[in-house]
């Protein structure tokens, strides 16, 4: 796609960098749907993804999401992965989440919500 901005300054800049990080973004998530499994590669051959399936207790579900979802876009960002809890998957007391990204990006997430799924209250 070819996306052609008209303005001067400070105006088309903003457009610019607006438009760049929605095709950043696209990009991203269109390599962390992780359909292809577990030993996922892009195209060039770059980066190794893949996802994790992890369990948490159901009730410890909102530490993890935080308000409005405000957590798990921060873990996200932060880690460099895709979070997707399964709320309708769940045995016993746990839900399912899967972790998307690289390998190092996804085992320390997995650590970190562990870590946060573990701290006193």
């Amino acid at each position: 796609a070819v996306v052609s901005t008209q303005s001067t300054g400070e105006n088309c800049k903003e457009a610019q960098d607006i438009v760049q990080a929605i095709v950043n973004e696209e990009e991203r998530d269109r390599g962390d749907r992780g359909d292809r499994g577990d030993r996922d590669q892009d195209l060039q051959g770059q980066i190794e993804r893949g996802s994790m399936d992890i369990w948490v207790e159901t009730s410890s579900l909102g530490r993890i999401i935080g308000k409005g979802g405000a957590k798990i876009r921060e873990i996200e960002r932060m880690h460099r992965v895709k979070i997707d809890v399964k709320k309708d998957i769940q045995e016993e007391n746990e839900t399912k989440v899967i972790l998307i990204g690289t390998k190092e990006d996804v085992l320390s997430t997995r650590d970190y919500i562990y870590d946060i799924v573990d701290e006193e209250v």
